[in-house]
């Protein structure tokens, strides 16, 4: 396996230091803002992430919010910058009704519009969803013996701070997911060191957030949320090497893409997707037990443990068992692994995907508890 390294720009780097040079773009963000220090993956085993949001909107520029996440026992700091872009619109061209009726975050619907909601496009889709999950290049969980310097614990804490960046800027569900999903397979490949994991993570995440977002975060601002650990050009060197290590095969299916699906598919309601997705995202923490799985059973696992756990009947219709291929019976291991997961999700350090989804906006479904799993529900139920 070849091993990345870079060696530029950064032996004599002052981290740490809080005169820092920061800004290349002078005025698009403020002058004094707090640096983002590089996760150190050291000494994150016996620490824990508590992020503490404030909005505070300045009278000079109240186009632009500030939301600041502390992080306990001098671990670093993170600080969203997002500006919102002024549109002028002439009254005498455009008849605008100024009054805007409030919308509640329980009614906003999470999963983008799509072709899904056209019933004749929808086998199709599937169709080639299920075909691209086979052919698409993937990685086994062994990849992790060949490196050296990374282990499980250490992606899970990478993980966790991009789902903290993910929330914060509220980049979309398939961004994050397809930033691991680079993440994984970049790995599976390339033995990189742990000094440079979290560069290998902001790249691959920037990349999905120019597949998937209209606003991707700019290369500048990853710098930044990296505490400057990383330079733009060795982002953007990083970015190059994952595009020609993945073979620019950049939009391959994912859990969250049959999640998506089978919801629309199904009419499956709001509580329910929230749920299958916090499972799904949960999954991501511990690649180890499901990256030999294939994203459908993954998904079709997820829908069937939220309905369980919301005590819905029948807990998989048939007719999603014949879409999907997957009877309750084959899904019976996946969904045991994942209602442990689901437990022990409030005792792990890593809280940024459970603070996400006790929101309202996703009906707080990381409060809920847990089931215990009557397997024979599973075995009888056709």
């Amino acid at each position: 396996m070849a091993t990345f390294q870079i060696h530029e720009d950064i032996e004599n780097r002052p981290f740490g230091k809080k005169n820092f040079k920061v800004a290349e773009n002078p005025g698009k963000y403020e002058e004094n803002r707090k640096i983002l220090q590089p996760v150190n993956f050291l000494k994150q085993d016996n620490k824990r992430i508590r992020l503490d949001c404030k909005e505070n909107i300045k009278e000079s520029h109240p186009k632009v919010t500030h939301v600041k996440a502390e992080i306990n026992q001098g671990k670093p700091k993170v600080i969203k910058k997002k500006i919102v872009e002024e549109v002028v619109l002439d009254e005498e061209l455009f008849a605008v009704n100024n009054e805007e009726t409030p919308v509640a975050d329980t009614e906003i619907d999470t999963f983008p519009v799509t072709l899904l909601k056209e019933i004749e496009y929808r086998n199709d889709i599937w169709e080639y969803l299920t075909t691209m999950e086979v052919t698409c290049q993937r990685t086994k969980s062994s990849y992790m013996a060949k490196q050296q310097s990374l282990n499980w614990n250490t992606r899970s804490v990478l993980v966790d701070w991009l789902a903290s960046v993910a929330d914060e800027y509220d980049l979309n569900d398939q961004t994050f997911h397809l930033g691991i999903n680079y993440i994984d397979r970049f790995l599976g490949r390339i033995s990189v060191v742990k000094e440079k994991f979290q560069l290998v993570g902001a790249a691959a995440m920037m990349l999905a957030g120019k597949v998937e977002e209209i606003y991707p975060i700019e290369t500048s601002e990853w710098s930044f949320l990296t505490g400057d650990s990383f330079t733009k050009r060795q982002i953007l060197k990083m970015e190059q090497m994952i595009l020609k290590v993945l073979l620019f095969n950049m939009q391959p299916p994912t859990i969250c893409s049959f999640i998506e699906h089978l919801c629309t598919q199904f009419n499956f309601d709001a509580k329910t997707k929230h749920l299958a997705m916090f499972l799904g995202d949960i999954m991501l923490l511990e690649g180890e037990e499901y990256l030999d799985h294939l994203p459908s059973k993954l998904a079709a696992a997820s829908i069937a443990l939220a309905r369980y756990t919301l005590c819905k009947s029948p807990i998989l219709p048939k007719k999603m068992q014949d879409v999907s291929g997957y009877s309750l019976k084959t899904l019976s291991p996946v969904v045991q692994k994942q209602n442990k997961s689901f437990r022990e999700t409030p005792l792990k350090q890593q809280q940024a995907i459970q603070s996400r989804y006790k929101s309202e906006r996703y009906d707080g479904v990381a409060n809920l508890k847990p089931k215990v799993l009557n397997l024979s529900e599973f075995d009888d139920e056709e």
